[in-house]
Formats: C-alpha cells, structure tokens, sequence
C-alpha cells in the first residue's frame, strides 16, 4: 500500500496528544477516522491532517519536530525492535533501508558516502507538510541517541521545507550542528566513525528473528503495491543487475512479460526506466568503492565502454569527472 502509514506509527501521535492535555472528545473522533481506513494502515492523507490538527492545537509550528524528539522503538512496531537489537549503527542502517516501508511507505530512505561522511537522504513519494518531514528526519536521530551508550550528533541537517530564523536555531540547538531549510533534500549528514558504534541492547539472536518478521511482514505490505513498487524492491534488492532481465522478474511476479509491459504502462512507466531508476541510484552510491569494471557488470552492463557513455547520459560528465566534482579526496 503506497502512501500509508502502519497504525501503531500513526497512534502514537494521538498519545502525544492526549500527554499534552489535548480533549480526549477531540481524540475519540480522530480515532474513529482510522477505524474507516481498512487494514492495519492509515492514508498519508489522514496522517497531515492529524499532524496540522496537533499543531493547531498546541500553537506550535514545530510540532513534528517536537513529535519526533518523543520517538520511542514502539512506535516503528518490528522495525524499531529489530533496530533496537542491531549490533551497531550500520546494521541498524541496513535494516532502516530495507524495512522502513513497513513503518510509512510514504518515500524512501537513501545513503550513500561522502569521503568521510555518510549521508541519509529521505526522499517522500509525493510532495508533503512540514510536520511529516520533520517529525521523520527527527525521530531517526532520536531513536539512535537512545540506543548509543555515547552522545551523538550530525555534522549537517538540510530539510526541504522552510524554516524562521527561530525554528532553525530551535532545531541545530537538538540536533547539535548547523541545520538550513527549503533544500532539494532532506538530508542528514554524519561522520562515518558512527557506523561502528556498538548499541547497548544488541541481541543477535533476537536480530535474527526479527529479521525473519520483518522480511514475511515486507513480502505481506508489497502484495497490495503497485507492479512497479515491487519492481523497484526487486531490483533494490538484487545484488547482480545483470540478472536481472525483463523475463526472469516478470518470471518471478508469475507473470508474462506482455503482462508486466502491459500494467507498467498503466503505472505510466516502463520496465526500462525502472532498472535504469536502480543503475543510476547505485551509481551514485557505489562510484568510488568498486572498480569501474566491476561496478558497470553489478550494474548490468556487458562493457565498461558502455557504462561510461550511459553514465555521462545520466549525470552530464563521466565517472571520472564526477568523482572529482563530488568526491575529491578519493581521486
């Protein structure tokens, strides 16, 4: 289910809202709008609207960023107890990436390096309120200070929407570093020392279970995407694009190929562009860690002659050329 959101996520806010003293008639009624939704789900739709009513009624135009410092595991159901028992940042990371669809599959979670830094994009699947933004790029950071015996801060926070001179020094005095709004992205950016940083409550065994849950409970959310979301976590998850051909995933969604080109049109997208979404996503990524040889045949490409021309395509300049724009340090 695209653009929604599980419904522990989506009540936690209206506990948060009845802790700061908001009329519990008020709360009745906006628990009877998720009673109309169906499923365990909740529209990104309702979710705005929740939010705006809570910072209506507090007067407080950075509600969700005041939601967000209150995070707690709980709220991210499996997801914040599978990262609760990682080992350290990182894996903590990798299951954020792959499972946070489980909590709000309302945009998707990004990384990739910057020399010594590492940088967490959230991308919204469709243009959203600020509380939406701000009450998720808060409650990461919250979420990994309590589960680090040390505190911690990022090097930079960039939001897409608009901040008062004010609400920005509100949120780097929190964050501990110098935030800027009305960005292109919603960006964290921290040194990648962090990745190793052990947590407190780490548990193996328990990681390994539930890990398990959440991969059934992910294959259970992606039957009710579209064909082209599940694509696009196909192809996310394949470690080898060269494997994967039009047949072979259409093959693997037991449907013929005229029937995936078929709905994809619908989707109006095509599967082309779907791989060419995952090689230019991995290119930006992976550029500078692999051989270009090696990235371009984990990219699907027979040559590397070919990947350099499709890369120039994407990004205006070659693989050489953009690592010296972008990455300096590792030329």
């Amino acid at each position: 289910m695209e653009n929604t959101l599980d419904k522990n996520y989506f009540n936690s806010v209206l506990l948060y809202l009845e802790l700061l003293g908001v009329p519990q008639g008020e709360i009745t009624a906006l628990l009877q709008c998720t009673e109309a939704e169906p499923g365990a789900r909740v529209g990104l739709a309702l979710y705005e609207q929740v939010l705006q009513f809570g910072a209506q009624q507090t007067s407080d135009p950075l509600f969700g960023f005041h939601l967000g410092q209150q995070i707690q595991s709980a709220d991210y159901g499996v997801l914040g107890y599978l990262v609760e028992n990682c080992e350290n940042l990182n894996q903590a990371l990798m299951a954020l990436l792959r499972y946070d669809q489980l909590v709000a599959s309302i945009g998707q979670a990004k990384f990739h390096y910057q020399g010594d830094w590492v940088v967490l994009d959230w991308l919204p699947n469709v243009q959203t309120t600020r509380h939406v933004i701000l009450r998720n790029m808060t409650g990461w950071v919250a979420l990994v200070r309590a589960l680090l015996p040390q505190p911690v801060a990022p090097e930079h926070v960039s939001l897409t929407c608009s901040l008062n001179a004010k609400e920005v020094s509100q949120l780097a005095h929190w964050f501990g570093c110098p935030v800027v709004g009305s960005q292109p992205h919603n960006q964290i950016k921290f040194t990648r020392t962090y990745l190793s940083l052990p947590f407190r409550r780490a548990n193996s065994a328990m990681h390994e279970a539930l890990q398990r849950l959440s991969d059934k409970a992910l294959v259970q959310l992606q039957q009710h995407h579209t064909l082209a979301t599940q694509i696009r976590i196909m192809l996310a998850a394949s470690a080898d694009l060269g494997q994967c051909q039009l047949d072979v995933v259409a093959g693997a969604l037991n449907k013929s190929v005229r029937q995936v080109q078929r709905q994809l049109k619908q989707c109006n997208t095509s599967y082309s562009q779907l791989l060419t979404e995952e090689r230019v996503r991995r290119a930006e990524n992976l550029l500078g860690t692999l051989p270009l040889a090696e990235l371009a045949r984990e990219l699907g490409f027979n040559e590397q002659a070919a990947f350099n021309k499709a890369f120039k395509r994407w990004f205006g300049v070659s693989p050489g050329q953009y690592l010296q724009q972008r990455h300096p340090q590792l030329q």
